[in-house]
């Protein structure tokens, strides 16, 4: 069981500040009302499969929502299951764009074999991180099968070598110039190397720059006003901070790395940089699973509702934060609110929105392919239709 929906994307290509980057969402904002008179631990089982494509980040925001709403103590092992689902879940997402969707921006077919690597892998992790009981559940105390947990991460680091850099990871991360990111495109036939090759070609790594205005930490109390207030149906589907529509991306999270650093030109980072920034975050994730495996969680166990009977949880999914509202009352849900990642990056006056206008305003022969490779490097958590006129 999904919930979807679309974005309807327009671009108009004229010279300048006439070319234009419309983008009209058809998601479904009250699908969560579908929750209401509902226990906590059904509507916890339910979320990762109503928004099934992060649905280990959707359900670990559940999850911490409703034992903050309820005033319950999560144990540090379900905090520290719950976080590596999430990694292994952001690696098969980021991984599925590098396998299928850059390919068919180059019009290459996707590798059935290299396809059935990543999907497998993440059911191996899965199972390991699962085994112990329903992660999910309110206050659960569960195990996991850990000596099945480090082999999978350790075959993520083969498949991440073999389909995505053309030599460990850790070695790829070690890179921090432009000129380090071109040595390494040249000196292969990934497609990931063939996507950076064009788009160096084509001197279009800077196109579509746009400055990166991050979603900041905004406290539970803030949150529980706009998910709560009179505002709370324009927030969810059309949010912005202290006036100004934000981005929660790949690039967001690593625009400290040096490469990406170096991808900036000044007014901000381009579609090379927001390709690049998802192979950073890619490179990183052995060593964070590594890190929660022997160290514990890396996230906020705070305990608590902000006030009573409301949850407020944030989980960072593959293409962005999360943020979770619920309600509580007499042992049923209430009201149950989300923000997901795709309303803050493709509001209609929010970041890709910017940056397809000025890929339209470009004068560019290559305007269609590079609207969609944008689109792509965004990583809408739907489906999309693109027209250019």
């Amino acid at each position: 069981m999904t919930i979807a929906g679309r974005l309807d994307i327009d671009l108009t290509c004229r010279s300048g500040s006439s070319a234009s980057a419309r983008i009209a969402s058809r998601r479904p904002h009250g699908v969560t009302r579908m929750f209401r008179g509902r226990r906590p631990a059904e509507v916890t089982s339910l979320v990762p499969l109503v928004f099934s494509v992060c649905g280990m980040a959707q359900g670990t925001a559940a999850a911490t929502a409703c034992e903050r709403a309820l005033g319950i103590a999560t144990s540090s092992e379900t905090r520290r299951i719950r976080d590596i689902l999430m990694l292994a879940e952001t690696a098969r997402e980021h991984l599925l764009r590098v396998v299928m969707d850059w390919p068919r921006c180059m019009a290459m077919t996707t590798d059935p074999a290299m396809l059935g690597r990543v999907m497998g892998l993440d059911q191996r992790f899965r199972r390991a991180l699962t085994s112990g009981g329903r992660v999910f559940e309110p206050g659960s105390m569960t195990t996991c099968d850990i000596a099945g947990v480090e082999s999978a991460v350790d075959d993520l680091c083969d498949l991440l070598e073999a389909a995505v850099f053309g030599e460990p990871a850790e070695t790829w991360l070690a890179r921090s110039t432009l000129a380090d990111l071109e040595g390494w495109a040249q000196a292969g036939m990934l497609p990931t190397q063939l996507l950076l090759q064009r788009t160096l070609r084509s001197d279009a790594l800077q196109i579509g720059s746009v400055s990166i205005d991050a979603v900041p930490d905004i406290n539970d109390a803030e949150l529980t006003d706009m998910l709560f207030g009179e505002g709370a149906e324009r927030f969810i589907a059309l949010p912005t901070w202290e006036g100004r529509p934000r981005e929660t991306t790949a690039l967001s999270r690593q625009v400290r790395h040096p490469l990406i650093q170096a991808l900036g030109d000044g007014r901000g980072h381009g579609i090379g940089a927001r390709l690049v920034a998802r192979l950073v975050e890619l490179a990183g994730l052995p060593d964070r699973m590594t890190a929660l495996i022997e160290a514990g969680s890396e996230g906020d166990d705070a305990v608590g509702a902000c006030r009573a009977g409301i949850g407020i949880a944030r989980s960072e999914a593959a293409r962005g934060r999360l943020i979770h509202g619920i309600e509580i009352q007499h042992g049923v849900v209430e009201r149950y609110l989300i923000v997901a990642p795709t309303e803050w990056n493709f509001h209609p006056e929010g970041a890709a929105a910017r940056a397809l206008a000025l890929i339209a305003g470009s004068g560019r022969s290559d305007a269609r392919g590079l609207a969609d490779l944008m689109i792509t490097a965004f990583d809408p958590c739907v489906e999309y239709s693109l027209a250019v006129h």
